[in-house]
């Protein structure tokens, strides 16, 4: 999960350094369309993750305890 968060993050990062060097309508429809979702998606994939390990550590029984 985090790697396709990784991965997406950087899409997202080469669109926009593509809108930077480029500063087109096409460019930016492409980022407004492919760089923003798949940002916003990596977000909340690396969100998701993160909050599954920290409720599994509050989730841990205390030590002996069954």
């Amino acid at each position: 999960m985090v790697r396709l968060a990784c991965l997406l993050g950087l899409i997202a990062l080469a669109i926009l350094v593509l809108l930077a060097v480029r500063t087109d309508g096409a460019s930016a429809i492409l980022f407004s369309f492919v760089g923003m979702p798949a940002l916003a998606l990596a977000l909340v994939l690396y969100a998701v993750r993160r909050w599954r390990t920290v409720a599994s550590l509050f989730n841990r029984s205390p030590e002996g305890g069954s």
